[in-house]
């Protein structure tokens, strides 16, 4: 019954269903340098849970923007199955796939528009998937396939009152992470998943879009060989071992397979009881030296890590040196939220003290990570931090005097 439906609204809708393919024919043979927007050499990078319902909770994005934020991910997106008795798009009928977004969509696109006429429009905007607790790619379904459901969403025609051009966002960013639920499912990365990230990583970079991936320290660890698909697991320092959410790698994966698809890394270095809050609080390292160190390592590493993949024979893959160059990384922080009382040593901050220390040194030397970034533009101001400013002054040092931190 339900594919009659379905046939019968595919027949009805002939003639639109001949633009819509026009449309795609165009989409995929549309040449990168047409669609593709560059990236800034020097990358700063916020990430926003806007929901564009809201003319007053937008200020502070735009204040991101006018601050100096080059790189705006907007935060979350997911795929999901559809119900076809309910579908009213033909095109989405025959994917069996949509996307669920945390934004009001035509709000956004008046919002990008506005953006363009304040003369921003070369601002990168990127929409994330997964989150903390948020769901991993859907089984049963291929890379294309994936791929073709987000470019139906990504690609969508206008409204006769909408003047906003082009794709609503100019790629996308991997944030797939664990579960509080120490037994969910999604506190393990299958293969077929991993599979799906590389895949639609790799045809997004074809189409001409960019791809970013954002793991928390413990998912792409250059202090550690070993490597799992688990994400549920502890870390070695003799440091809150209850904390049972840390990775081994599992990101690594998908750079040793996609790596030239990838275009930016985003380095969480807030990621709960990280090796950064280890090092600092427990050892008494410097926050700017704990940084210099890491781009340090990464050099006497010629810009790569090794890891051992066979540690999980399931990935098929040997063991071998991934390249993780300095071009792909941006330091990634958490601004003012990370001094709220409740979070204590769980989360470590970086003062733009540090930041701006450790930034200048490693660019004299002609070390320096692509850019920084913070989580997140809705906590801008909180205890005084606002990161948008400082990190965008840093980035443009003009080499004065600071103090020893």
């Amino acid at each position: 019954m339900i594919q009659s439906w379905c046939m019968l609204l595919m027949l009805s809708t002939f003639v639109s269903a001949l633009t819509s393919l026009n449309m795609a024919t165009k989409i995929s043979a549309v040449s990168p340098h047409k669609i593709r927007k560059e990236l800034p050499d020097k990358i700063l990078v916020a990430y926003t849970t806007n929901k564009c319902n809201n003319d007053d909770d937008l200020a502070k994005v735009t204040e991101a923007i006018k601050a100096g934020v080059n790189v705006l991910i907007w935060s979350f997106i997911s795929f999901e199955e559809i119900d076809v008795a309910k579908s009213a798009n033909a095109e989405i009928c025959r994917q069996g796939l949509q996307m669920k977004v945390n934004l009001d969509v035509s709000k956004y696109r008046l919002y990008r528009e506005q953006l363009r006429r304040m003369g921003f429009q070369n601002v990168v905007h990127l929409v994330a998937f997964g989150g903390w607790n948020g769901p991993h790619l859907l089984s049963g379904y291929s890379s294309r396939e994936l791929y073709d459901a987000f470019q139906t969403f990504n690609m969508q025609p206008k409204t006769n009152d909408d003047t906003f051009e082009g794709p609503l966002f100019d790629g996308i960013d991997w944030d797939l992470e664990g579960h509080d639920n120490v037994q969910s499912s999604t506190n393990e990365f299958t293969k077929e998943c991993l599979d799906q990230m590389g895949g639609l990583s790799m045809l997004m970079k074809e189409n001409g879009f960019i791809v970013s991936m954002a793991p928390p320290e413990s998912y792409l660890d250059i202090t550690s060989d070993k490597f799992s698909r688990r994400v549920n697991l502890t870390y070695p320092e003799p440091w809150h071992d209850e904390f049972q959410y840390h990775g081994w790698n599992v990101y690594a994966y998908v750079l040793a397979k996609w790596n030239t698809s990838i275009d930016l890394i985003f380095l969480q270095f807030y990621e709960s009881f990280s090796h950064a809050a280890y090092q600092t609080s427990q050892l008494g390292q410097s926050r700017h030296a704990f940084l210099i160190e890491y781009c340090n390592t990464l050099v006497r590493n010629k810009e790569s890590m090794y890891v051992k993949f066979e540690d999980d024979p399931s990935v098929e893959l040997p063991n071998q040196s991934i390249p993780f160059p300095l071009s792909k990384l941006v330091f990634g922080f958490a601004n003012g939220w990370a001094l709220n009382d409740d979070i204590g040593e769980k989360t470590i901050f970086f003062p733009a003290t540090s930041i701006r220390k450790a930034y200048r040194e490693l660019a004299t030397a002609g070390k320096e990570p692509r850019g920084v970034g913070f989580w997140v533009v809705e906590e801008e101001g909180s205890h005084g931090v606002h990161y948008a400013k400082e990190l965008k002054s840093i980035l443009d040092d003009d080499g004065s005097v600071i103090e020893e931190i």
